[in-house]
């Protein structure tokens, strides 16, 4: 807030029904204020417009009769009718208090009641603080005065009238202006009058557009408090969109002479045209949010040191549900200021241009925020307001017709028209696409069949004019091309070469014109607008056909398979061996990072996909000087649906169970013996059950049916049936189906998906594919339907299949469960197939076309081919943390170790907290918004070496979270909310280099590697010295470290397996992680002076363990052999760093205990990131050397693994997990490096048993025995 505030208005839930406030009554408004304020005022009725506010209440300027200028608080009196108006600004202001991060309001000092002394009816009062600063509206009321006296002045120079009067013009204008003395030369004098004007116009302007900066921020903190989008929210934009219908009606029935006259039969049939688009657009959810209800410029207060404070804020309460949930939306208070931003600015003249450029500002501020809005509703809002605008224009015209002035009025007409067009300023341009394809057209695989439909889908929309380069395959020359709707179709004549390669070459060597595509010297380089190619197969050709042909059209490049995610898999689909399938998987894989940072947009056929375009665009971002790095947005597409009747035949109880996998047989990931064996173990139980195969090719059907029939023992059980091209017969087998299954180990989406969810057919999928994705995604498909067609067998992949295999049983049971409940699954078939109509392929091609063309972030498609934008959230920091945190970048040196006088500035600059548990408790509590209690951190958390205490912050209430395979340790207290961190000092500079590396995850990264971040600092005292506090976020998932002591703690057996398996996942997303760490690095420079403390340190160890070498060789070390290989390394690892200089960020403490994997997710979380600091220079660029990160993760995976009794085999398993991982990606780490770090590492441990005699002396001396093995395989013996 923006002051203390001396008065909490209570309202007791009794008097919230009664109606009545508990506050004692007065006889006046001012003897209210009187008592309020302590002190004698007069008050003083605001005048004019805006006097009685948005809520019907009058307003007062509270002055001190002691001093009648000076205004100490304003006043608002609220009648009878206005009482529940009372009541949400005293409820909304103490929800403002509550909140964690609150935007700057007015507060209230205190409330009362008065009657009238006439009516006798009761008024009730609130006394509020004075705003500082003064109404933005007042800033754009002074622009507009000056632009008229610019213009005044101006025609001066050339109008002797005009300057009789134009002094005083100013002085009562601009009194705090000084006005130049009048030379004998007026021309001069008014040139220099003109000069100041600008001058003053600059000033204002640049306070204009840090006002509305500061607005975007203070929304932002009411939008980013959350909840979910509800009927309420949905109720809201309802409302919009029948008021816009509701006008139409309105100007079609009654007023459409007028309506033509003032804007012709043209504009008006393209006004319902934009108010149905309006509509159309915003068919999606947008965010659930707290409002401010009225937010206009008049309602914010501006000044240059305290920035923002509200002011009118009652209608927050509207924005919340009875449970207290926030339903906004959001999108009314943005599109609302945007709008009204013109809307004052025109009557207080200032210049559409001027507040064109201060609208485009708070809008661009606005985003930053990452605040992730539904754009399809905001300009629903602003169509509202547009079109409210143009009928009070039209209607003013027409009321004066006839009259003098009707040419200001007209003007006024087509300026709002021109307003409500650029709200959807491409609507009716033409678009013009070029697809290239290496070929398009079904039954020739997903991606063919996926361009023809997208090639077709997208001539058919309005104004878009699309162009089909393909190649000619020897079966299309005996067979015309398939229908592509309206698009023109131009073919290369097939070769030899591959079709990509014809495709390539016919961009690299010819001219467009030879193909009979337009030449660029002809059409100025905007023949295209959009050019779209597929993958590998087509990507490079579309790219170089924009650099050489069109340059000025957008790219946009479609991702549709992932190979390497399906050589994990199918690894024969790629090669004879496993290892020739790698090579041949990693091959293609880097086709596609070489080509996709050149998109403008980078498309992925479902989440799948779009993951994999967005790893394979980061991959290929890592070869390249990171200045130069620009890189593509991301736009997720849903294949398209065709709605169809199912027309299954009427079933009888004991009729045969039909089930149908369609797909190619002779793929190893689609599969086929997975299902084989599941539909088997049914009919083995006697229950009557088949297996259609369909798509098996010819010359191979009676190879496989006989294989398959020795396979089962049961001839008949599974049918195989022909490959084919033909939809008619690939219908004709859907509909005789009762159930179609997609067990593929892997699919990037599954187009089978979406084809048989049109018919309204049951379907399951498997978990690992695009559409499994898909269909869980709760802002589109509702959980019982998604739920219902997605089989989860992700943690059986890669296992034999077998009549008694984990992944066999789970589709068994699945199909099984279809079969006994089939009403059921067919009901939720049909309600799948509802929702999909409202994702066609008219809608998928409408949306690509809007993402590549209209928008600037990254988007989702979402239904009836409306777009989700999803801007990469940007952090919102306190001032205290953000102010810590740069203070803590000047401490940054060569040395990697603050300046202890430095670090001591960082810590004493903290906010101060009392040395109590109880006001620590308090100071969380404030800024989680909610009651909170300390404890200590359990022993399920390893603990840190710095000497930091840790304690968990635990809320008594929390959602209960969906099951996951890991089960939580220790809910006895409740929820963990938060964590606290105190940094004692004396003992490290922690504190200061904490914030330090988080200034650099946060900022410098922009949080494109995920921390727990921080939500307050501060110091206090901890047993008798100062240390620094830190609140952090609580890191979503569990540590690695608590997987290894669950894993632990069972016996073995398939459900500790399945916990490993989940383990081997996140040691993965470790892997990924550290490399996008890495990747912040510098070529050309050495880390050798990072390097030099741990050569140091080894070389140190090494003399400790002679100290016990005796005991060392009773247990199994050497210490000369030793000291000889550690001396061997060292020399090994300066060579390596000298030679092949690359510093690199590196976390510096990585172990399992510092990352957390979220396995609903997939996500990790870095915390602990203290040590970050010392890889960073004076500048913050990379100084590290990452095979510390490398090193230290495997070695305190191997300790903790045989710590808590891991078998060997298991931590084989996620140690090659891990370095599999991040040599595929980065294969020239050093692993005499990593070795030497390992050693030197685990020698502390091994010093220190051997002086304590702890008995773990054998234990230390086997690790580092095994460490000192570790090699190419990543074997540690």
């Amino acid at each position: 807030m923006t002051a203390v505030h001396s008065y909490d208005p209570h309202v007791r839930n009794d008097d919230r029904q009664n109606n009545r406030p508990s506050i004692h009554e007065h006889l006046s408004a001012t003897e209210v204020a009187n008592s309020i304020l302590d002190r004698a005022v007069e008050l003083h009725l605001l005048q004019g417009s805006g006097a009685e506010g948005q809520s019907g209440c009058s307003i007062h300027f509270a002055k001190d009769t002691s001093y009648s200028t000076q205004t100490v608080a304003v006043v608002k009196v609220f009648p009878p009718a206005c009482h529940s108006d009372f009541l949400e600004e005293v409820t909304t202001y103490r929800k403002l208090r509550s909140l964690p991060n609150p935007p700057a309001a007015a507060g209230i000092i205190g409330v009362g009641i008065f009657k009238d002394p006439q009516s006798q009816e009761e008024r009730r009062v609130i006394v509020y603080q004075l705003a500082p600063g003064k109404a933005i509206n007042t800033i754009i009321r002074d622009i507009g005065r000056v632009t008229t006296l610019q213009r005044i002045t101006q025609l001066s120079l050339h109008d002797e009238r005009l300057r009789i009067g134009l002094d005083g013009l100013i002085i009562n204008e601009l009194d705090d202006m000084s006005v130049p003395f009048k030379s004998t030369d007026e021309n001069t004098y008014y040139e220099g009058l003109y000069e100041l004007l600008q001058s003053r116009f600059d000033r204002l302007m640049k306070d204009l557009f840090s006002s509305v900066r500061d607005v975007a921020i203070e929304l932002s903190k009411l939008h980013k408090v959350q909840g979910q989008w509800s009927e309420a929210s949905e109720s809201v934009v309802q409302k919009i969109r029948s008021k816009l219908r509701d006008w139409i009606e309105e100007i079609h029935r009654c007023s459409r002479d007028q309506y033509e006259e003032a804007i012709g039969a043209a504009k008006l049939q393209r006004l319902t045209h934009i108010v149905d688009h309006a509509i159309g657009q915003s068919q999606c959810k947008g965010l659930a949010s707290l409002l401010h209800g009225d937010a206009s410029s008049g309602n914010f207060f501006w000044h240059p040191t305290s920035g923002i404070t509200m002011i009118d804020y009652g209608g927050l309460a509207r924005s919340i549900d009875p449970e207290d949930q926030p339903i906004g939306p959001a999108e009314m208070d943005v599109a609302g200021f945007y709008e009204r931003l013109r809307k004052y600015s025109g009557q207080f003249g200032m210049r559409e241009s001027d507040i064109s450029r201060v609208q485009a500002e708070f809008w661009k501020a606005y985003r930053a925020q990452g605040v992730p809005l539904s754009e399809g509703i905001v300009q629903l809002f602003r169509t509202r307001t547009q079109l409210s605008r143009l009928w009070s224009a039209v209607a003013k015209l027409t009321a004066r017709k006839g009259d003098t002035g009707l040419t200001q009025l007209q003007e006024k007409v087509e300026l709002e028209w021109a307003h409500l067009e650029h709200i959807f300023p491409q609507l009716d341009q033409s678009r013009r696409v070029l697809f290239v394809a290496n070929t398009s057209g079904p039954g020739k695989g997903g991606l063919p069949f996926l361009n023809q439909e997208m090639v077709r889908a997208m001539s058919q929309l309005p104004h878009t004019s699309v162009t089909l380069l393909v190649v000619e395959t020897d079966q299309e020359k005996k067979k015309p091309i398939s229908s592509h709707g309206s698009a023109k179709v131009i073919t290369i004549p097939a070769g030899e070469c591959e079709p990509s390669a014809l495709l390539y070459s016919a961009a690299k060597v010819h001219h467009p014109n030879e193909f009979g595509l337009p030449s660029p010297d002809q059409n100025d380089f905007t023949s295209f607008d959009l050019i779209i190619g597929h993958s590998r197969y087509s990507s490079t050709a579309a790219s170089l056909i924009r650099q050489r042909w069109y340059p000025s059209a957008k790219l946009a490049l479609i991702t549709h398979t992932s190979a390497l995610r399906k050589s994990d898999l199918a690894w024969m689909w790629y090669g004879q061996s496993r290892e020739l399938g790698y090579v041949e998987a990693a091959r293609l894989a880097m086709l596609d990072e070489k080509i996709l940072p050149n998109a403008d947009l980078a498309v992925g056929v479902g989440p799948a996909l779009t993951a994999e375009a967005r790893e394979r665009e980061w991959m290929g971002q890592c070869s390249r000087k990171r200045s130069s790095i620009t890189g593509p947005r991301f736009h997720e597409l849903v294949p398209g649906v065709h709605i169809l009747d199912s027309i299954q035949p009427k079933r009888q109880p004991n009729d045969t169970f039909h089930v149908l996998l369609a797909g190619r047989a002779d793929d190893p990931a689609k599969g086929l013996d997975d299902a084989v064996y599941a539909v088997l173990r049914i009919a083995l139980l006697g229950h009557d059950i088949v297996l259609h195969v369909l798509g098996v090719p010819q010359n191979e059907l009676q190879e496989r049916q006989g294989r398959i029939d020795e396979m089962t023992g049961m001839p008949g059980l599974i049918q195989l049936l022909p490959f084919s091209d033909d939809h008619t017969t690939v219908l004709k087998y859907y509909r005789l189906q009762d159930l179609v299954i997609m067990p593929s180990t892997h699919e990037g989406f599954g187009m089978i998906f979406t084809e048989v969810a049109g018919l309204g057919i049951p379907i399951l999928v498997t978990q690992d594919s695009g559409a499994a994705q898909f269909a869980l995604d709760r802002e589109r498909i509702p959980a019982a339907v998604g739920q219902s067609c997605v089989v989860m067998d992700e943690s059986a992949y890669g296992i034999e299949p077998s009549l008694r295999s984990e992944r066999v049983t789970i589709w068994a049971h699945r199909i099984d469960q279809v079969r006994c409940h089939l009403d059921q699954a067919r009901m939720h078939a049909l309600t799948l197939q509802k929702i999909m109509e409202k994702y066609s392929w008219e809608h998928a091609a409408k949306a690509l076309l809007t993402a590549a063309l209209r928008s600037d972030t990254d988007t989702i498609q979402m239904a009836n081919g409306a777009i989700s934008q999803k801007s990469k959230a940007v952090l919102s920091l306190t001032s205290d943390v953000t102010a810590a945190m740069h203070l803590a970048v000047q401490t940054r040196n060569r040395e990697g170790r603050p300046n202890p006088q430095l670090a001591s500035n960082v810590l004493h600059s903290l906010p101060e907290i009392e040395p109590t548990i109880f006001a620590l408790e308090k100071y969380v509590s404030h800024a989680l918004g909610s009651p909170i209690r300390l404890r200590n951190m359990d022993s399920t958390h390893p603990q840190g070496f710095s000497g930091a205490v840790i304690l968990f912050a635990y809320a008594d209430e929390y959602p209960v979270e969906e099951e996951l395979p890991v089960t939580p340790t220790d809910t006895a207290e409740g929820l963990v909310v938060a964590v606290v961190k105190l940094f004692v000092h004396g003992l490290d500079n922690g504190i200061t280099e904490e914030l330090s590396s988080l200034e650099w995850m946060l900022l410098r990264a922009k949080g494109s590697i995920k921390t727990a971040a921080p939500l307050t600092v501060g110091k206090t005292i901890w047993q008798n010295n100062m240390a620094g506090v830190v609140t952090y976020k609580v890191a979503q998932g569990v540590s690695l470290y608590q997987l290894m002591i669950q894993i632990c703690s069972m016996s073995k057996g398939p459900a500790r397996e399945k916990l490993v398996m989940v383990l081997k996942k996140g040691i993965q997303e470790v892997a990924r992680t550290l490399l996008k760490l890495h990747s912040y690095g510098v070529e050309e420079k050495s880390g050798i002076d990072y390097l030099q403390w741990y050569l140091e340190a080894a070389k140190n160890r090494v003399e400790q363990a002679f100290q016990h070498r005796d005991v060392l060789h009773r247990a199994g070390l050497d210490v000369d052999e030793l000291a000889r290989q550690m001396h061997g390394l060292t020399t090994e690892c300066e060579n390596y760093v000298n030679n092949t200089p690359y510093a690199a960020v590196v976390h510096g403490d990585a172990h399992p205990g510092n990352f957390f994997y979220d396995h609903a997710t997939g996500q990790v979380t870095v915390i602990d990131c203290t040590t970050l600091h010392s890889s960073l220079d004076v500048n913050g660029e990379a100084d590290g050397v990452l095979e510390r990160d490398l090193g230290h993760f495997v070695h305190m995976l191997r300790r903790t693994g045989e710590q808590y009794g891991m078998t060997e085999s298991e931590m084989k398993t996620c140690i090659s997990a891990f370095m599999d991982v991040y040599t595929l990606q980065r294969p020239g780490v050093s692993i005499p490096t990593i070795r030497m770090l390992m050693v030197c590492s685990s020698l502390s441990f091994l010093n220190r048993s051997a002086h304590s005699d702890d008995g773990k002396l054998c234990a230390q001396a086997k690790i580092v025995q095994d460490l000192l093995c570790f090699g190419s395989k990543w074997h540690l013996t």
